[in-house]
């Protein structure tokens, strides 16, 4: 797939089919750059989060989840020049607006048909910080995590959540 935004049609069009179907979705097509495709998948992740973020807006509050916390484990929000404490939903839109600002940059990503070497770094940080959401959602908003992947499961099924256990996300040591 060597145009601008065949992976990312071809990913979307993989979910609406089957959304249950995650050996299909996270299958590198033959014509396809593995690595474009883990950036696509990233990008896909990023644009169902979204929507999960949405639903916790209601109940994970500044008030109600004041640090970010998966079950035990406490996260330090790396928005800041220095990483610091922030109330869970303030961490999951400065960790959402990060990585979708990391996936469009220019210098890091210039083009959606390769990936440069240099930036296969930032994959698996990315996904681990996304991930984090997931967690505490899962967590501490167990019918807000279900009702997320209830609703949304017609359009893009589990992909959001199950796309880290799918999809080798490259370690670039």
């Amino acid at each position: 797939m060597d145009s601008t935004f065949s992976g990312q049609q071809f990913l979307q069009s993989l979910i609406r089919k089957d959304p249950s179907d995650i050996d299909t979705i996270v299958r590198v097509p033959d014509t396809q750059d593995e690595d474009v495709w883990q950036y696509e998948h990233l990008r896909q992740v990023c644009l169902e989060l979204n929507n999960l973020i949405v639903l916790m807006e209601g109940e994970c509050t500044s008030s109600t989840c004041t640090e970010m916390k998966a079950d035990e484990w406490m996260y330090l929000c790396a928005a800041h020049a220095t990483p610091q404490s922030c109330c869970a939903i303030d961490y999951a839109v400065h960790t959402l607006d990060n990585a979708i600002a990391l996936l469009n940059s220019q210098k890091y990503f210039p083009s959606r048909v390769s990936v440069p070497e240099t930036s296969l770094k930032h994959f698996q940080n990315v996904a681990r910080r996304l991930y984090r959401i997931f967690a505490h959602a899962w967590y501490h908003h167990r019918e807000i995590f279900t009702e997320f992947e209830t609703v949304f499961e017609t359009l893009q099924g589990s992909h959001a959540c199950i796309v880290f256990i799918g999809l080798d996300i490259k370690s670039v040591d």
